[in-house]
């Protein structure tokens, strides 16, 4: 309760005894002599001004701003995988960072990379999110969901890999093209000699891996004549699947200098690799830095690896949410795709 004119001054302390904190956490509050948490400088706020305190100015610009609430539900791929638990890490990092937005997050993990699932946790996601991401193959069952979300005002952020480009608010990761260049360049100049190349994919219809070995076709075609691209391999993205396909790759062709594997998995390209002895021979390039392709980097047996910048891709996400959730919406958004990093032995550490 304000004190009556003519009364004794307020204290410090009696501010102090009203909001429940230490004097020093007042003290810290009002001379900002160290970070107090928002809670307890918004309690100090409040005891403040409902005693009168004189320097009530003072702590009204030091005061936390409120912040807006919001939930983002975003879908992993492979749960225990070290690409996407870094992904998990990254976006909570840049959630928590964001100054004027509480952004609330809800991972969901997906059983499996089909169609179905994809639109399953799109409407899952959707029941109780103002907006969701999400790296699935495209369809028109999930462009029915998504456009479904988006006449609820929910919006739905493409990370990684593209879909419904005409109903998602916008797509967030590196241009999937010219890494596909890029990894043909890292074989072109990292290959022994001219010969035959190989990609590796996945089965389902990820726009990514779609981009990725159309752009590396697109730079072989013009700047490397001397490589031979033979039969892409689509696999599912798993060590063993990959492993399978890359054996049979090297099997059938004895000339085989390089591997771009586009897709997840690339672990068991190594393995193949390995039992044949000629992963020092085959110049091969896989997506993503974890602690294995780091040490096969550092060791020779990868060639490059074409990276997506994560915290880089965690902050754009974010800050992407929080205009589409405080705009309510409008156009599409179209931000620039992320610069991919290329990492050799040389900068893998």
């Amino acid at each position: 309760m304000q004190r009556e004119a003519g009364t004794q001054r307020v204290t410090l302390t009696d501010v102090a005894r009203a909001a429940g904190v230490s004097l020093a956490t007042v003290d810290r509050v009002l001379n900002g002599r160290a970070p107090v948490s928002g809670k307890r400088a918004q309690l100090v706020y409040d005891a403040a001004r409902t005693l009168g305190y004189h320097g009530l100015p003072i702590l009204r610009a030091r005061a936390p701003v409120p912040r807006e609430r919001m939930r983002l539900g975003v879908a992993i791929r492979r749960r225990h995988h070290p690409f996407y638990q870094r992904i998990e890490a990254e976006l909570r990092a840049a959630a928590a960072r964001h100054l004027s937005a509480e952004v609330e997050l809800a991972f969901h993990y997906q059983a499996d990379n089909s169609p179905a699932e994809a639109v399953r946790l799109a409407r899952e996601m959707g029941a109780h999110c103002d907006a969701i991401a999400m790296m699935a193959p495209d369809s028109p069952d999930l462009r029915d969901a998504i456009l479904g979300l988006r006449q609820r005002k929910v919006f739905t952020f493409s990370i990684l890999s593209d879909f419904a480009v005409d109903f998602r608010h916008a797509y967030v990761g590196v241009d999937n093209r010219q890494a596909g260049r890029a990894a043909a360049w890292g074989i072109a100049h990292t290959a022994r000699r001219a010969g035959r190349v190989a990609l590796v994919t996945g089965v389902h219809h990820f726009a990514a891996q779609e981009m990725r070995e159309l752009g590396f076709r697109s730079y072989m075609r013009e700047r490397g004549p001397q490589f031979e691209i033979v039969d892409t391999a689509a696999v599912a993205e798993s060590p063993d699947a990959v492993r399978l396909a890359t054996s049979q790759l090297l099997d059938s062709h004895n000339d085989l200098v390089g591997v771009y594997v586009a897709s997840g998995g690339f672990e068991g390209a190594l393995e193949a690799l390995a039992a044949r002895g000629r992963e020092k021979a085959v110049s091969l390039v896989v997506n993503e830095i974890t602690p294995v392709s780091r040490q096969a980097l550092l060791s020779g047996t990868v060639s490059m690896v074409i990276a997506t910048p994560v915290r880089a891709f965690a902050q754009q996400l974010v800050e992407e949410v929080v205009t589409a959730v405080r705009t309510t919406g409008g156009e599409l958004s179209r931000p620039e795709a992320l610069p991919f990093d290329i990492v050799i032995s040389e900068n893998a550490v």
